[in-house]
């Protein structure tokens, strides 16, 4: 798959400094970097627990926020409550069922 971006000036700014703390010589690097971290992000969000960059010695921790991962949190919750609501109504049939 072919992907273009378009960054300003303050986005290829970030992108260069990125590039530059982390070693990445390659834009397809940076890339597949990215969609990695987000991808574990994302999964965490989704299972309801929170992404955050921790500080053990102070014990203090800052959690990541992100339209995405908020919206990935949304999600994973309405699905669990969805299962769980799907779980107690085909309990609820088969105690009927059993009863009759």
């Amino acid at each position: 798959m072919r992907i273009q971006v378009d960054l300003d000036e303050q986005g290829v700014a970030i992108v260069n400094k990125v590039r530059s703390m982390t070693g990445l010589t390659t834009y397809k690097e940076l890339f597949n970097n990215a969609i990695t971290l987000l991808d574990w992000a994302a999964r965490q969000a989704y299972k309801g627990l929170a992404v955050a960059a921790t500080d053990e010695e102070k014990q203090q921790y800052r959690e990541l926020e992100m339209p995405a991962l908020q919206y990935a949190a949304w999600k994973g919750q309405t699905d669990r409550e969805r299962q769980q609501n799907q779980a107690a109504a085909s309990a609820d049939a088969e105690a009927k069922a059993s009863g009759d």
